[in-house]
C-alpha cells in the first residue's frame, strides 16, 4: 500500500518537474524571441543610420565637386553647362565671339547659396551659403558693427568697449585703445593674449575679451551663418539672410525682409536694382555684391534624423599642386527645424538637381 502511494507521489513530482521545465523553457524562448526582435530592430536602425550618413557624405562630396567645376550666376551654383546671354551680351558676341565666354545671367536651375534647404542623395538634406552673404568681422565698416552689436542686445554704453577690444585684438601693435585691452589685461584674467592679427574664423570672436558674454546665445553654427572672416566689406544681397542685410547702414529689418522675398522670385541682377530695393543704403556700391564668393559653408544632414555637419569650404583652383578646394573647419550640427523645412521655389522633399547629381551622369 505504501509502495503504491510512493510511486504515485513520484509520478506526480516528475509531472510537476516536467511542467516547471516546460514553463521555464517557454519563458526562455519568449525572452530569446524578444531579445532577437530587439536586436533586429536595433540592427535595422543602425543600418538606416549608416545609409543616411553615407547619403549625406555622398551629397557633400558631390556638391564640393560641383562647386569646383560648375559656373555660378547671380542666382547661385549651376548644375549643367547651359548658359543664357542677355541681349547686350549676345550683341557683344556677334562683334567678337571670343570676347565673352561666360555670363552671370541666371539659367533657372541654380542651387541657391542663401542657406535654403534642398534634398540631396537618398533622404539627406543640405544647404549652401556663400561668405559674401555674411558680415566679415575683420573688414566690416563702422555702421555694420553698430548694427551687429544691436542684434546681440549689447547695451549702448558697452558697444564702444567691445569695438575697441576687437580692434585691439586685430591690430599689430601692443597699445591699448581707450576702452580696449591688450596682452597684460588678458593675462591678468587667465586668458590667451590677442594674436594682433585679423580673425581667422568667426569662432575666434569668442576669444575677444567681453564678446563671449553676448555671443552665448548663438551656437557655433548660428555664428557661422551670420559672420565670416573673408577679406571683403561687401554683402551679397542675393544670398545674405535678412538678419545680415539688416546690418548694412541704412537698411531696416523691413527692407531686408522685402529684399529676401523679392530675390526668392528673381535674383538681383544690377546695383541700381539693389539700390531701389534698399533705398536707405548709402550709394557706395562697394557695400553691395551680387555674385557669390569663392568660399562659404555647406550644411548637410542624414535623412534618419541624426546630427549633421557644417563644413567651411574655400575654392582653390589656382593653388600650386593643390586640390581645387579645401575644408577649413567643421562644426557638428544638431537636428533642427531648418533641416526639415521646405525652401522657397524648391521644396526639401524634391531632389535638388531634378536628375543626375553630376552633369552628364
Amino acid at each position: 500500500m505504501n509502495t503504491r502511494y510512493r510511486s504515485r507521489d513520484q509520478r506526480g513530482f516528475v509531472l510537476l518537474t516536467v511542467l516547471a521545465m516546460v514553463v521555464v523553457l517557454a519563458l526562455l524562448a519568449t525572452a530569446a524571441a524578444i531579445t532577437v526582435s530587439r536586436l533586429r530592430r536595433e540592427a535595422i536602425v543602425q543600418q538606416e543610420r549608416l545609409r543616411g550618413e553615407l547619403d549625406a557624405y555622398s551629397t557633400r562630396s558631390t556638391l564640393l565637386y560641383l562647386l569646383g567645376t560648375q559656373r555660378m550666376t547671380f542666382a547661385g551654383l549651376t548644375v549643367d553647362d547651359r548658359i543664357v546671354y542677355t541681349a547686350e551680351e549676345q550683341a557683344t558676341r556677334k562683334v567678337d565671339p571670343e570676347d565673352l565666354s561666360i555670363s552671370y545671367t541666371p539659367v533657372g536651375n541654380e542651387i541657391r547659396l542663401d542657406g535654403r534647404v534642398y534634398r540631396g542623395l537618398g533622404d539627406s538634406q543640405f544647404a549652401l551659403q556663400d561668405d559674401r552673404g555674411r558680415l566679415s568681422i575683420d573688414w566690416a565698416v563702422a555702421g555694420t558693427y553698430d548694427n551687429l552689436l544691436r542684434q546681440l542686445k549689447v547695451p549702448i554704453d558697452q558697444r564702444g568697449v567691445l569695438t575697441d577690444r576687437l580692434l585691439d585684438y586685430q591690430d599689430s601693435d601692443d597699445l591699448p585703445r581707450l576702452n580696449g585691452a591688450e596682452a597684460p589685461t588678458y593675462l591678468q584674467r587667465g586668458l590667451p593674449p590677442p594674436p594682433n592679427r585679423p580673425l581667422l574664423t568667426p569662432f575666434e570672436l569668442r576669444r575677444v575679451l567681453g564678446w563671449e558674454n553676448y555671443l552665448g546665445a548663438w551656437s557655433d553654427a548660428e555664428l557661422a551663418r551670420r559672420l565670416s572672416a573673408v577679406r571683403s566689406v561687401s554683402i551679397n544681397v542675393n544670398t545674405a539672410p535678412a538678419s545680415v542685410l539688416a546690418m548694412l547702414p541704412g537698411v531696416t529689418p523691413g527692407m531686408a525682409q522685402r529684399m529676401v522675398a523679392y530675390r526668392n522670385l528673381s535674383p538681383v541682377n544690377g546695383y541700381e536694382e539693389a539700390q531701389q530695393l534698399l533705398p536707405g543704403l548709402p550709394p557706395e556700391t562697394d557695400l553691395v555684391a551680387l555674385y557669390p564668393g569663392p568660399s562659404g559653408t555647406l550644411e548637410s544632414w542624414p535623412g534618419t534624423g541624426g546630427e549633421g555637419w557644417q563644413l567651411h569650404w574655400t575654392l582653390t583652383p589656382f593653388e600650386h599642386q593643390g586640390q581645387p578646394w579645401r575644408i577649413d573647419d567643421a562644426v557638428r550640427l544638431e537636428r533642427s527645424g531648418n533641416a526639415v523645412a521646405g525652401s522657397a521655389g524648391r521644396p526639401a522633399g524634391a531632389a535638388f538637381a531634378g536628375g543626375p547629381l553630376v552633369p552628364g551622369g
